[in-house]
């Protein structure tokens, strides 16, 4: 999981210039680190990078909003697909 986290904050700090520490229980909205636009954008990345499909039911802020739980989402997707 940790791994999953790693790649997906690199995105972040990519796609935003976002440059301090995201702690893995951040929520990303609330601390303006992204937007509504880059979650979405998140989103479709951990979609390509993993070859995961997430759902409409997957797609609420409160799987997006924290690292940690789009990590475990992208994980149980995984597990469904083995």
């Amino acid at each position: 999981m940790n791994e999953i986290i790693q790649v997906l904050s690199d995105y972040i700090r990519n796609e935003t210039g976002h440059s301090g520490d995201i702690s893995p229980d951040e929520d990303l909205l609330t601390s303006g680190i992204i937007d509504s636009f880059n979650i979405v954008s998140l989103a479709m990345f951990a979609q390509e990078r993993f070859g995961v499909e997430l759902d409409d039911d997957d797609m609420v802020r409160n799987n997006l909003a924290r690292l940690s739980t789009l990590a475990a989402l992208i994980q149980r997707r995984l597990a469904d697909k083995a």
